[in-house]
C-alpha cells in the first residue's frame, strides 16, 4: 500500500484514504466485448439445449451436458483471463497517481449480510450482498441524485472513489464512479445503441459519476437542480423559474434555507443569485453532453451527478480507460467554472 493520506470529504468531513498498491495485481488480457457476448450467448443456448433434449428423449443428454460444461468453462475462463476487476483498479490508481489524487474502491464495495429465512422445515441462514455503510451514507447525503427517480436518475451503484485538490485554486474535491454492463443489441430504439462519444453497438457500459467540491463560501441554502420529467409538466410545473426558458425546460429547481426560516421571496432571490445566467449556461452544457445531469448546492458544497452510456468500441477496456480520464477532466473544468460564477 502507498500510505494513508487525509482529505476533505463531503460525507464525513475528513477521511483518511490509502491508495492500493497495484504491483501485485495481475494485469489480465483485454478481451474484445464481442467475444464475451458470443460466449455468454452460447452458454445460455447450451442450457436451453439441455432442457429441450431432456424433454424429447428418455436418455441422459450426454452431448448437450458436455457441450454446456465446455462452453461455461470457456465463459468463466475468459473472465478469469481478463481479470477486469484488477484492470479497473490498475487504471484508476494510475489516474489518481498521475493527478496527485487518492483512490480506493474498498469503501464502496458491497458487503455480505447474513439473514434468517423461514422455510417449511425451519429457519435457514442465507447470505446476500448489500450496500456498504459508506454507500448508504452517500445516498443519505444527496438522495436527490443517487436514488432511482422516474424521469431522472436510474439509481447509482458506485465501485470507487477519488479525492484530490484542484491544481488551479487548491480547493478539495471528491468523485465517486460506478459502471455496469449493458446489452441493447435487440433494442428497437437506435439511440440506445449509440453514445455521446461516437460509439455504436449493442454492448456497452452504463456509468454514474457523482462529484462534490467545496466552493469556500457559505450560501445558507440547499438548492436542487434536477432533470425535468413528465410528472412536472403543465399544471404540475410549479418549481422555481429563472429567466431562461431553455433552462426551465431542462431542469426542475427547488430550494430551502439551511438555517432559520426566512421569507419565500428572499429564498427566491438568494437562489437566483446562485443560479446566475453564466452558471445556468454551464449546467445546460453538462445537460446536453450527458444523458442525465443534476446538481445540489448544499450551503458551501456543490454536488453534481451525470449518468450516461458507452457502447461499441468505446466499451472496450482500453477505450474506457481513456474516456474515464476525459470525463473526469470534463467535470474538473466544469466545477471550476461553476465555482467562479457561484462566488
Amino acid at each position: 500500500m502507498s500510505g494513508k493520506r487525509s482529505h476533505w470529504d463531503p460525507i464525513s468531513g475528513t477521511i483518511e484514504v490509502e491508495t492500493p498498491d497495484t504491483s501485485t495485481i495481475r494485469q489480465g488480457i483485454a478481451i474484445p466485448p464481442v467475444v464475451n457476448r458470443i460466449l455468454l450467448g452460447a452458454a445460455l443456448l447450451s442450457i436451453f439445449w439441455v432442457m429441450v433434449e431432456g424433454f424429447v428423449t428418455d436418455a441422459f443428454p450426454f452431448v448437450p451436458v458436455a457441450a454446456t460444461t465446455v462452453v461455461w468453462g470457456l465463459f468463466f475462463g475468459a473472465a478469469q483471463l481478463e481479470n477486469e476487476d484488477g484492470r479497473k483498479i490498475i487504471r484508476r490508481v494510475r489516474l489518481a497517481k498521475g493527478k496527485g489524487w487518492s483512490y480506493t474502491g474498498e469503501l464502496m464495495a458491497r458487503v455480505r449480510e447474513f439473514a434468517g429465512v423461514s422455510k417449511s422445515d425451519g429457519v435457514d441462514r442465507e447470505t446476500r450482498l448489500v450496500k456498504s455503510e459508506r454507500a448508504l451514507a452517500v445516498e443519505a447525503r444527496v438522495p436527490e441524485l443517487t436514488i432511482t427517480r422516474v424521469g431522472a436518475f436510474a439509481g447509482a451503484l458506485f465501485d470507487g472513489e477519488f479525492w484530490g485538490e484542484s491544481s488551479q485554486d487548491g480547493l478539495p474535491f471528491w468523485l465517486a464512479i460506478g459502471a455496469m454492463n449493458m446489452e441493447s443489441g435487440l433494442a428497437f430504439n437506435s439511440d440506445l445503441r449509440r453514445d455521446a462519444f461516437g460509439g455504436k453497438g449493442g454492448y456497452g457500459q452504463f456509468f454514474s459519476l457523482l462529484g462534490a467540491y467545496r466552493i469556500d463560501r457559505k450560501t445558507g441554502i440547499r438548492t436542487v437542480v434536477m432533470p425535468e420529467n413528465l410528472f412536472s409538466k403543465g399544471p404540475l410545473d410549479r418549481d422555481l423559474k429563472t429567466e431562461s426558458i431553455e433552462f426551465n425546460r431542462a431542469f426542475r429547481i427547488s430550494s430551502r434555507y439551511k438555517g432559520e426560516a426566512r421569507a419565500a421571496a428572499d429564498l427566491t432571490l438568494d437562489t437566483l443569485r446562485v443560479l446566475t445566467p453564466a452558471t445556468q449556461d454551464v449546467m445546460l452544457a453538462m445537460h446536453k453532453r450527458y444523458h442525465n445531469t443534476g446538481f445540489v448546492l448544499d450551503d458551501d458544497i456543490l454536488f453534481f451527478m451525470a449518468q450516461d452510456k458507452l457502447v461499441g468500441a468505446n466499451a472496450a477496456p482500453d477505450r474506457i480507460d481513456a474516456l474515464i480520464v476525459e470525463i473526469a477532466e470534463d467535470f474538473e473544468r466544469a466545477k471550476f467554472s461553476l465555482k467562479r460564477y457561484v462566488e
